[in-house]
């Protein structure tokens, strides 16, 4: 396990600054992985996706999940940041690391879901690694088609597939795995002097990016928990925003674990490049917008007393902030 300092308040900010760029990252720029041309919101009003909850529901949202009181997001215990991938083998060993970080945000946000009795909300997982996935959602281009290589990791509400324990559920996220193993050998968000420089990119940065988009399936679980329609998701940018800050929250759990160094700072750091819309009401959310939502989820709502006080934030600091018509 590779060990962080937790109290050292330094580190703690580059931890900060990593965490950023790697939620930015995610779904910035068109070379690379984004989210929201494939939502709900993406759909072109399409969307078939059953608001119905299940039967085993007996949580009201936002029932217990106010400012005042809402679960803390547990801490699992796995091992996530064990720099066992390289450049070498990224072929072979990405597909079971993209499997184990889906694994870990299940046992992260399922938990945490119970206690709400909001269901569970476990997304199916496609992972392309051979041929073409065409995904029920469309972008403004029309139907996504989704090759190993294709520079864009997305959940779509409507695509069903088996989720971690085998039971089929609608509403997926769909990696490409080739761009997945670009992280290691150097060509993922990655642009001229950079290029050479693989070995500054990890393990942080692909389990942040598909932490990000765990948290687009979040807020679709939530809708279903609360027999929403699809129209009362997050507005505007916000709907981007709240998945960065989502992502946020688990990361602080992986901070937790002391499975943090400073070379997953550095990897992550790498990214710079490649954050944020050039400016306001384009979709995503400027740089500086997507700073603040990630440190939100990182740290909560105030940045200096959690570096003080070692605290993390927390689904509600990320809910009451993008998602006000509900939970604010």
């Amino acid at each position: 396990m590779k060990a962080l300092v937790t109290g050292h308040v330094r580190l703690r900010v580059l931890v900060a600054l990593a965490v950023t760029v790697v939620g930015l990252a995610a779904c910035s720029g068109n070379d690379g992985p984004t989210a929201s041309d494939a939502t709900s919101s993406g759909t072109g009003g399409s969307s078939s996706r059953s608001s119905a909850p299940s039967s085993t529901l007996d949580g009201d949202v936002p029932g217990d999940c106010t400012e005042s009181a809402c679960p803390e997001l547990p801490v699992p215990g796995a091992d996530l940041m064990s720099g066992t991938i390289t450049r070498a083998n990224a072929e072979e060993e990405v597909p079971g690391y993209l499997t184990s970080v889906l694994d870990d945000l299940d046992a992260t946000w399922g938990p945490w879901f119970d206690e709400l009795g909001w269901g569970q909300p476990y997304p199916g997982r496609v992972l392309v690694e051979s041929g073409r996935y065409t995904s029920d959602c469309e972008d403004e281009d029309g139907v996504i088609v989704v090759e190993p290589d294709t520079p864009n990791a997305f959940f779509c509400p409507l695509d069903t597939a088996e989720d971690g324990e085998g039971q089929r559920v609608e509403g997926s996220i769909i990696l490409p795995v080739e761009t997945f193993v670009g992280i290691w050998t150097g060509v993922f968000l990655v642009e001229g002097p950079l290029d050479s420089i693989s070995g500054f990119q990890g393990e942080f940065t692909a389990a942040t990016v598909v932490a990000h988009e765990y948290g687009h399936a979040v807020v679709d679980r939530i809708l279903t928990a609360g027999n929403l329609d699809p129209d009362q998701e997050p507005r505007g940018e916000n709907s981007e925003l709240i998945a960065d800050c989502l992502a946020g929250n688990w990361a602080a759990t992986v901070l937790r674990r002391d499975q943090l160094s400073v070379a997953d700072i550095v990897q992550a750091a790498a990214l710079l490049q490649k954050i944020g819309d050039p400016a306001p009401g384009e979709g995503h959310g400027t740089a500086t917008q997507r700073i603040a939502a990630i440190s939100r989820g990182f740290f909560g709502p105030s940045l200096s007393e959690a570096l003080g006080q070692g605290e993390q934030g927390q689904p509600i600091d990320c809910l009451g902030k993008y998602w006000p018509e509900l939970f604010g």
